[in-house]
């Protein structure tokens, strides 16, 4: 595009400079002096049309034009920097002369200068290359930028945040510069502002710069809670989704996370529940690490959430759906949300999403909410919804992954002392079998002692009925693998459980005799240097004559 019809005017400073007042500036040292032949006029003919790369004569005049003292042709020299800006590629490499150009115009006091000096810093350091933000960074952009937090303009305040959004989105060290150079209180107070591009422009440098830990506790103590309450009753989604990934963010860095959002922000993460899903899933997420106490979950599961969060376990965006899950898992830890969760119908949606392959992540979060369902009251409920028999084939997938298994034995264990989920286990022998197999292996690995301590106890779980006990024995050298746990270095959980199975299974009439001394051998020894009382108690009931 051609632009020189910006330049048809000429005022008459440029005729007299000696007429335009000096400008306060400070001093960037820029590199290059200038050449023969800078003047008023071949400012106006080289910088007329925009060349990407630039040419050495418009790189000349950008110079003249910058250090000139006057306000039409630094204004002229930043609209340039500025279009040119806009039509540079995605991450081209700008030149240093460019660059310290705009910089020294942006470090002016003159609003029209200001406006489309901070605009091209904007552009180059969010669509520049790497070393185009590195070298601007050098030149001290960030502390320039900071300091325009305060312009009386809101142009040039938006174009600041805009900087700072850049760098708080890059590297740590950008981070700490921002926050080194004083920003967090400004960017905090113009969450208020009436012009909603500044509140956008300071709630997402506030995210980016909440991503470190101490920032988090620096952005707490400069008030950010009172800026994310307002984003959060705003009616704008982007500001809704500052607050929230924020909020998601703080939560995780603070012991009690009940101050940082009174009850009607929490009503409005509540309400995001049925927004967009971008929302959506930014909402469950932060939901989910303010609810890891249980004064938070209390004070969420008043907000209705189990009603709106319902749909969403079945939702067809697999992140939204694990991202209610991973909320929902946290609200059932609450003893009181037990029942609630239940009597709502979750429980054959959970069972649903663990018999998934496709979605590992939200499998996990549905199997650890049913372990947390599986309360003695609450047992009945999930074995006649079909539980056991899903989990049945979910542990005996040899493809399972690791932090799914352990999930889905947790609840097993619990639901396989149970005489109705036994009787169930009895109706699908073949399964049950291929699952002990696989259980019995996983001892013998030894390679991850929370899965050894999970899949005794659904041995030890299954083997106070004969029948099942008749299958473990028969089918896996399980008997002869407990022995090597009967150790005093096996962890005192694992031990306990260890010799509860061991009781179980120890007077099977097909465990040979020198399996039996074997396993006597480990226990006597066991007792003799245990110091935890239930464990010498347990090593004496096994040794006591039967």
């Amino acid at each position: 595009m051609d632009w020189r019809w910006v330049f048809q005017w000429i005022p008459c400073a440029w005729v007299f400079p000696s007429l335009q007042p000096p400008q306060k500036r400070r001093e960037h040292g820029l590199a290059a002096p200038l050449l023969d032949g800078a003047d008023d006029e071949n400012v106006l003919h080289a910088l007329g049309e925009i060349k990407v790369p630039l040419t050495k004569e418009q790189l000349q005049q950008l110079h003249y034009a910058t250090r000139s003292h006057q306000t039409e042709l630094m204004t002229i020299a930043a609209q340039f920097l500025a279009h040119y800006a806009d039509v540079l590629p995605m991450s081209s490499p700008v030149t240093v002369e460019a660059l310290e150009c705009a910089l020294a115009l942006m470090d002016l006091d003159t609003i029209e200068v200001l406006i489309p000096a901070s605009s091209a810093v904007s552009v180059m350091s969010s669509n520049g290359d790497d070393n185009v933000r590195e070298n601007l960074a050098k030149r001290s952009v960030i502390r320039l930028a900071v300091r325009l937090l305060r312009s009386p303009s809101n142009p040039v305040v938006v174009n600041a945040l805009a900087i700072l959004t850049t760098y708080a989105g890059a590297a740590d060290k950008y981070k700490m510069s921002i926050v080194r150079d004083g920003a967090l209180n400004p960017l905090c107070e113009l969450a208020f502002n009436e012009d909603t591009r500044i509140q956008k422009g300071a709630g997402g440098a506030i995210l980016n710069l909440s991503h470190i830990d101490t920032h988090c506790e620096q952005l707490l103590i400069c008030g950010v809670c009172a800026s994310l309450h307002h984003f959060l009753v705003s009616a704008d989604p982007h500001l809704q989704f500052y607050a929230a990934a924020t909020l998601s963010n703080l939560s995780i860095q603070v012991e009690d996370p009940s101050g940082l959002v009174n009850d009607e922000g929490l009503q409005c993460l509540v309400n995001l529940l049925n927004s967009t899903e971008r929302l959506i899933q930014q909402s469950c997420i932060a939901l989910r690490n303010l609810a890891s106490q249980s004064a938070m979950q209390y004070r969420i599961t008043n907000c209705e959430v189990l009603e709106p969060l319902y749909p969403l376990l079945r939702h067809h965006d697999p992140n939204i759906q694990t991202a209610a899950l991973s909320l929902l898992h946290n609200l059932s830890i609450l003893e009181e949300n037990e029942a609630k969760v239940i009597n709502m119908g979750y429980v054959p949606e959970l069972t649903l999403v663990v018999r998934q392959w496709q979605i590992p992540e939200g499998q996990r979060h549905a199997a650890a909410t049913l372990r947390n369902l599986a309360t003695p009251e609450h047992i009945s409920t999930l074995v006649t919804s079909g539980v056991v028999e899903v989990l049945v084939g979910v542990v005996g997938n040899a493809k399972t992954l690791q932090p799914v298994l352990h999930e889905v034995t947790a609840v097993l264990a619990v639901l396989s002392r149970d005489p109705e989920a036994q009787s169930r286990l009895l109706m699908q022998l073949p399964a049950v079998s291929i699952m002990m197999q696989l259980l019995a292996r996983y001892i013998r690995a030894r390679q991850d002692l929370k899965l050894v301590f999970y899949s005794l106890g659904v041995i030890g779980g299954v083997s106070s009925n004969g029948t099942l006990r008749d299958v473990i024995v028969q089918n896996t050298d399980i008997v002869s693998q407990i022995t090597h746990y009967i150790t005093p270095d096996t962890p005192s959980d694992l031990i306990k459980v260890v010799l509860w199975t061991t009781d179980l299974l120890y007077a099977h009439p097909t465990i040979n005799g020198g399996v039996k001394n074997e396993m006597l051998a480990s226990v006597t020894h066991l007792k003799a240097h245990a110091s935890d009382h239930d464990v010498i108690g347990a090593c004496e009931d096994l040794l006591a004559p039967s």
